[in-house]
């Protein structure tokens, strides 16, 4: 907390003005906020979603529910939407509600989704992403409780603008994705009780995003295989054709990544190598 003391009127009235138009927002209050699921996706005669919204906090907490436009650059990183962009986005023909809750802890609420596409929608993968932002107190944001009679001192509240975001994805026709795996590298830490890390590149053709998890196994030569990392729920978006990816590995004390081979796969959520396999590469280890 910041305090700014002024011993004249007319400036504190100057900064009680300035100030309120800082925005508030409770941060731990969107601790308490659990969504499910966290990626919709409409695909072919699909026209409706639902996604639920949980208090799983110990305070009741307020928030709104909007849509943004954000984008994935080479990083991974998701960057926020330049105004006017041109893009494919599909908060333009999903419409929801309710736009605002306030949840006791425990409660639940349901958030509707509803597909309109307009006619002659053109082929193409169509993104925005939900947001899930926490709204203040009303105490929190009253200028009345932030200024004192007796001290003529303005206390100020700074709270970070924070929010949860998933993707919204509708799918227009007959759509589709080429991903390979290449610019391995494995990261060795700098003490003995550090991890090693294995780096590498997502490469991405088509119209169509992927979204999976992946798995590293290593064999040593004679050996059989062994599960040394995993990191589920890896997007590749259509506003990028490659992200880099960093994936912890877990390996027993002592144990040497040589004299071997790696496999990495990258699987669609919840399937097998023979149906949901979407990209693998081996990398012999000297």
């Amino acid at each position: 907390m910041k305090k700014i003391t002024n011993k004249s009127p007319n400036n504190l009235c100057i900064l009680v003005a300035l100030f309120t138009l800082i925005l508030s927002f409770n941060a731990s209050a969107l601790g308490q906020l659990m969504v499910s699921p966290t990626r919709v996706v409409f695909e072919g005669n699909e026209r409706t979603k639902q996604i639920s919204v949980i208090n799983n906090g110990s305070e009741t907490g307020r928030f709104r529910i909007s849509f943004v436009r954000r984008n994935m650059n080479a990083e991974g990183k998701i960057k926020k939407v330049k105004e006017n962009e041109p893009g494919l986005y599909s908060d333009e023909m999903v419409r929801f509600s309710p736009r605002q809750v306030t949840l006791e802890p425990g409660q639940s609420q349901t958030v509707r989704l509803l597909l309109r596409k307009k006619s002659g929608t053109a082929d193409g993968e169509y993104r925005s992403h939900m947001m899930f932002q926490s709204l203040p107190n009303a105490d929190a944001s009253d200028v009345n409780n932030l200024a004192s009679d007796q001290t003529k001192e303005l206390t100020v509240r700074l709270i970070p603008v924070v929010g949860i975001t998933i993707p919204v994805i509708v799918r227009q026709g007959k759509l589709d994705s080429k991903i390979s795996l290449s610019d391995f590298e494995i990261k060795q830490g700098n003490t003995v009780k550090a991890q090693s890390v294995l780096s590498l590149k997502i490469n991405r053709e088509g119209t169509r995003s992927a979204y999976g998890d992946f798995r590293v196994y290593f064999t040593p030569k004679g050996g059989t295989p062994l599960t040394i990392g995993q990191i589920n729920g890896v997007a590749v978006y259509t506003s990028t054709t490659s992200r880099m990816l960093e994936i912890k590995l877990q390996t027993p004390e002592n144990f040497s990544l040589s004299n071997g081979e790696l496999r990495v796969t990258y699987l669609e959520p919840g399937e097998n190598e023979k149906s949901g396999l979407i990209a693998e590469s081996r990398l012999a280890t000297p």
